[in-house]
């Protein structure tokens, strides 16, 4: 019964709400009467605060509102799917008691940063709109010619066991596994890396990395239940698709390197280029550079690729990045054929040996013997016709 029910609400990390970006960015999503609820939810807080935690009568606060317990529910699982409400409840003898916690509106970096958030925000607002928001919020002003001289996390804390610490938590994962299902089912390396790049580039949840993860479980020979790294990719794009009817992969982040091409990178780093080339397909990953719509011609030469040299989107990618880096940002499509025309001449099919052979063609001389004549050529690249 709602007389029998009462509440605790307190402010996590006891922050200062900002009201703008509640309702620039969050009221178009939730709605104003949300919103409302979350700002009185804060100002009782403080009351409780003040008042050594005494809870709250539900009666009474809706009444404050004037809102019934139907819109109460319906406002309070706004907040919640948004982030801004997590929501405790203990029945003890016919007492219901709620603990609520408020969490801080995000900022709009980080909110835009979430491609969920950000769909549903241009979806309501409209691109122009959302535009605006862009320049009023993204420093926009700063002129083009400016240089970046920000100081990175990095440059100033380098601790190399920092460096190892991944954002994907495993450790919650195989707990909410554990409480599912009884299958000790064994996630390899390589589907770790899988999950990690996906979590990190589509900001998936990880209720959602569960669901995949159950259905790319495969039993081996061995009896073993083994999260198969190919099925895993597959599922990932189909979930990733299945939300991706907007334009919501501008803000992946590349682990591209600049200087990839001039020198060797170690290991780990490599591994983290290889991954997205192997995760995104060969228009999301030019969409996830360019940060705009693909142009008729990028995506001519993508299916010339595909159609004529039968390339992989994995080798696209990379030859891609090759193109860019030797062409000053521009996808030449004579330039980019020649690279392709050379690879399969070559029979290469691996990422490694493609890109051991960039290194080589850029840095190597060579000597070649021919018919008792020693004859001296320095490799170069392949030239563009002009």
């Amino acid at each position: 019964m709602l007389h029998n029910t009462r509440f605790f609400v307190a402010k996590k990390y006891g922050f200062s709400s900002n009201h703008i970006f509640l309702y620039d960015l969050y009221s178009p999503i939730i709605g104003d009467k949300a919103i409302n609820l979350f700002v009185n939810l804060t100002y009782e807080s403080e009351k409780q605060a003040k008042m050594m935690n005494v809870a709250t009568e539900m009666n009474d606060f809706l009444k404050q509102l004037g809102i019934s317990i139907v819109e109460f529910a319906k406002t309070r699982t706004m907040l919640e799917a948004m982030g801004l409400l997590t929501s405790y409840l203990e029945i003890k003898d016919d007492i219901s008691t709620y603990s609520f916690i408020i969490n801080e509106p995000l900022n709009f970096k980080t909110f835009n940063e979430n491609q969920k958030y950000r769909h549903l925000l241009i979806k309501n607002i409209g691109e122009i709109n959302y535009q605006k928001l862009e320049y009023i919020y993204g420093a926009n002003r700063i002129s083009n010619q400016a240089n970046n001289v920000t100081a990175t996390f990095e440059s100033v804390f380098n601790d190399a066991e920092i460096s190892q610490i991944s954002l994907m938590n495993f450790d919650e994962l195989y707990k909410r596994i554990a409480a599912c299902t009884s299958l000790p089912i064994v996630i390899g390396n390589e589907a770790k890396t899988i999950v990690e790049s996906y979590f990190k580039n589509y900001d998936l949840s990880i209720s959602e990395i569960e669901h995949v993860i159950y259905n790319s479980t495969m039993m081996t020979d061995e009896k073993d239940y083994r999260v198969d790294p190919d099925l895993l990719k597959i599922k990932f794009n189909q979930l990733i698709n299945s939300v991706n009817n907007l334009s919501i992969l501008g803000n992946i982040k590349l682990n591209r390197n600049a200087h990839m091409f001039m020198k060797h990178l170690d290991k780990p780093e490599l591994t983290s280029v290889f991954m997205d080339y192997q995760t995104l397909n060969a228009e999301q990953y030019l969409r996830a550079i360019t940060k705009t719509a693909l142009t008729p011609e990028h995506a001519q030469t993508i299916n010339m690729l595909r159609n004529k040299y039968f390339l992989p989107d994995y080798v696209i990618n990379l030859l891609v990045d090759y193109t860019l880096f030797k062409t000053n940002g521009t996808l030449n499509n004579k330039y980019i054929s020649k690279v392709a025309q050379t690879v399969n001449n070559l029979g290469f099919k691996s990422l490694e040996q493609i890109y051991d052979h960039f290194h080589f063609v850029g840095n190597i001389n060579y000597h070649v013997n021919k018919t008792n004549a020693k004859v001296q050529e320095t490799l170069v690249e392949w030239a563009i016709e002009e």
